[in-house]
């Protein structure tokens, strides 16, 4: 079903006068053509919208919120809406009234001595990198592969990560506040009890820590949150280790005991698969067909690459980094062949050698490799955006102005979380292979070291929209991947709009989270679905 063939509800003209002196006519869309754009992601999954309601500050929010109370109108707040891959700007449910919170973009607070920034939903990772770049403030923005347009709040109550040091952004989250569902406004009791500078410098609080419950949830709106700074180190050093298939699991064995032994010195480290490092560079992929294994050796011998890739960066100081690059050595010693190490000083002087040189195949190898030092160093890019239109036949846009969601892109992100236990990502690397090839879904694999314990394995399900084959493969290969990694005892860490029906269960966790939510929001009006019924 296509997006122009629903039939759109209105809403009451005495909602939308109340929402217009809310903030202004100009600030609500009612037009049922711009209402259906909003409906079209990735997933190709559409929701009814029934208005977009754009607040300018916080006041606006909690009078939006009343009046969705009083008028009976189900409500679903956005940052930024470019949630790619997970459902994009699309509520849960139809029926909704979207809040768009993209006009809260202040950065309220620098804290340059104490490495933290306070930011409403509005401020994307651009806006923060726009911002210290312009009053020189060496601090790294907490990137993500979404791009630069995304909301750094956004990502954070989706509990997202990234490969920076601090790469759990959750984790660096310190403090929030938010407009509950009655319209109260929210902050922890540290502040409440008159601690506020306190507030924004130790996460844990005082009493109950309840900062949590609007993450992944439909409790509340952040509209406020302070977010901890890595400092810009001295040295940031890109690592890459070549793997063959048989080095596989000595691969991921060395990945904990990076981890473990430079823990504070390394980010996140990605293990990615041949077929992932050849989306990265090579053009003219079949829109509905998965290669054959046999086309992708020959792609990836042409191209000189190994079957896996391990690849992350050493922060800190140049003494410090040259030793650490001395303890990753010994490491892989035994099991890799070649280990690069590659600083920007060290990228600048071959891109300037090989400048003069013919050899276009290794001078695209270093131009993705100096995109990816840019993420690495807390640089927002738009490196990871091209992946999401590997299968779609209009191809990439000419002005590199990316939006998966209305480009027409076929994208379900599934990314299962596992132990960092070498014959366990063995065996779900080769059964999720299987799984794709059989419903011609490319597995471009990425295994994602967050921390000396824990991979999260981010898989792009990638379709054409344009093929209904091709769309039923994608679906169904995310289902047969879902049960059989819940039969592994493994589970993604966050659910797309079409699965957060999976948390409706009778478990004590699920109806501890139904209770809270049936006392905060007896009605669920607020972003009825999401995560919790």
């Amino acid at each position: 079903m296509k997006s122009e063939d629903l039939d759109q509800p209105r809403l009451a003209s005495v909602s939308v006068q109340r929402l217009q002196g809310i903030v202004g006519e100009s600030f609500v869309e009612i037009d049922p053509a711009r209402l259906r754009q909003w409906s079209v992601n990735t997933l190709e999954s559409f929701r009814q919208i029934i208005a977009i309601v754009q607040p300018g500050n916080r006041e606006e929010v909690q009078k939006i919120v009343i009046c969705c109370n009083e008028e009976s109108i189900p409500y679903y707040p956005l940052s930024s809406g470019k949630n790619w891959g997970y459902g994009g700007a699309t509520p849960v449910r139809n029926g909704m009234v979207i809040i768009d919170l993209s006009r809260l973009n202040k950065i309220i607070e620098f804290n340059s001595d104490l490495s933290y920034v306070t930011v409403e939903p509005g401020v994307t990772q651009k806006d923060l990198f726009l911002y210290m770049k312009e009053r020189s403030l060496s601090f790294m923005v907490p990137v993500t592969g979404a791009g630069p347009e995304v909301s750094l709040i956004g990502n954070m109550v989706e509990r997202g990560y990234g490969i920076t040091p601090y790469e759990d952004h959750f984790g660096s989250m310190l403090s929030l506040k938010a407009i509950l569902p009655t319209g109260e406004f929210y902050k922890s009791a540290l502040a409440s009890l008159g601690g506020d500078g306190i507030d924004s410098i130790f996460k844990w609080k005082i009493g109950p820590y309840l900062d949590g419950l609007f993450t992944q949830a439909n409790l509340g709106i952040v509209v406020e949150a302070t977010i901890a700074l890595a400092p810009k180190p001295d040295n940031v050093t890109q690592f890459i280790i070549f793997l063959n298939d048989e080095e596989f699991e000595e691969g991921v064995r060395a990945v904990r005991e990076i981890k473990t032994t430079l823990a504070g010195m390394v980010g996140g480290v990605n293990l990615m698969n041949k077929r992932r490092l050849l989306s990265m560079i090579e053009n003219g992929w079949n829109q509905e067909k998965a290669l054959e294994e046999i086309q992708v050796i020959e792609l990836a011998k042409r191209r000189d690459l190994p079957d896996w890739a391990l690849v992350g960066a050493i922060y800190g100081p140049s003494p410090l980094v040259h030793g650490s690059k001395r303890i990753i050595k010994r490491i892989c010693q035994g099991f890799s062949q070649k280990v690069v190490f590659i600083s920007r000083r060290k990228f600048e002087f071959a891109n300037s050698v090989l400048k003069y040189l013919p050899m276009p195949g290794l001078k695209q190898l270093l131009a993705n490799a100096g995109r990816a030092l840019e993420i690495l160093e807390g640089t927002p890019s738009k490196v990871a955006l091209p992946l999401s239109y590997l299968k779609n036949r209009r191809g990439l846009p000419s002005d590199s102005n990316f939006n998966p969601d209305k480009d027409g892109c076929g994208l379900i992100w599934f990314a299962p979380l596992m132990p960092l236990d070498p014959p366990v990502v063995r065996d779900y690397t080769q059964e999720l292979s299987r799984i794709c090839l059989y419903h011609d879904i490319e597995p471009l694999i990425t295994l994602t070291a967050i921390s000396p314990r824990c991979i999260d394995s981010t898989i792009p399900i990638l379709f054409s929209k344009d093929s209904q084959d091709s769309i039923r493969n994608a679906k169904e290969c995310f289902e047969t991947l879902l049960k059989e990694c819940q039969m592994m005892e493994l589970f993604p860490y966050r659910l797309d709009i079409d699965h957060m029906h999976l948390m409706s269960g009778n478990e004590p966790a699920f109806n501890l989270a139904k209770k809270i939510k049936s006392v905060l929001d007896p009605r669920g009006l607020m972003s009825p679905g999401r995560y919790i019924p």
